[in-house]
């Protein structure tokens, strides 16, 4: 059963060890396929104490159905407003001291929480860390012509939130995620970050194992990513010359 307490938050915030308190962000659309045995993952987690919020972007398939019977499950339910607003409502309920975010259709290994919070504890200046992501092709599919077959054959370096592991103090100084990206919006929120001086880590560590099925939001098209990495260079540049105007 996953530890979705509903007491006294202050209370949840530590156990007797010292340990915080994680909170597992799942947005999630129409995932029934995958949802289920993405939660198995998070059950499997070493580490406690944990909380799971999972967050209903306006489904209209079995997801809300078997959120509803996840005993331990924090559901919350919203209109369809894209993957950043479901991440936004995770993070304003979430009362964890920590944050990580699952996708529905992807996979974490048992130590994901243990090895990100004992970097945070060795290392208290540090915001958030990423780390390594493995990818996989869901039998039945094929790989894409945007994955690389080296992609498919060892681990990879990210920079995205399926990696991401955050400090709530963080949330507060860069902000959430931009609603007004359709994709890329982790990149967006990362390049925030860098502004913001928050300091990050890369952990040498696989975080996730990432599903390739034919539907993932990664998947956009070269010209659309490139228009969307130009958009965040813009704003950036916007922001920091707004900051040196008299």
């Amino acid at each position: 059963m996953l530890d979705g307490r509903m007491g006294d938050p202050q209370q949840l915030r530590r156990t007797p060890a010292g340990l915080p308190l994680v909170s597992v962000v799942i947005p999630t659309f129409n995932g029934a396929d995958y949802l289920p045995q993405a939660l198995e993952t998070v059950r499997a987690q070493d580490y406690r104490p944990l909380e799971v919020v999972a967050v209903d972007d306006g489904s209209t398939d079995r997801t809300l159905e078997l959120l509803r019977a996840q005993s331990g499950v924090i559901c919350i339910e919203q209109s369809h407003r894209g993957v950043s607003a479901a991440r936004n409502a995770g993070i304003a309920a979430a009362r964890g001291d920590i944050i990580a975010f699952l996708d529905s259709d992807d996979l974490w290994p048992p130590d994901r929480l243990t090895v990100a919070v004992a970097h945070f504890q060795a290392h208290p200046g540090v915001g958030y860390v990423l780390g390594k992501e493995m990818l996989f092709v869901e039998p039945g599919f094929e790989a894409p012509a945007w994955v690389r077959l080296e992609w498919l054959a060892e681990p990879q370096d990210a920079s995205n939130t399926a990696v991401l592991v955050a400090r709530r103090e963080t949330f507060s100084r860069v902000g959430t995620f931009n609603t007004d990206y359709a994709s890329g919006e982790d990149t967006e929120w990362l390049v925030r970050a860098g502004e913001a001086g928050v300091a990050v880590a890369r952990l040498p560590q696989v975080l996730v194992r990432k599903r390739i099925h034919g539907a993932n939001l990664s998947a956009a098209t070269f010209d659309a990513r490139k228009a969307t990495l130009a958009r965040i260079a813009r704003e950036s540049i916007h922001r920091r010359r707004s900051r040196l105007a008299p």
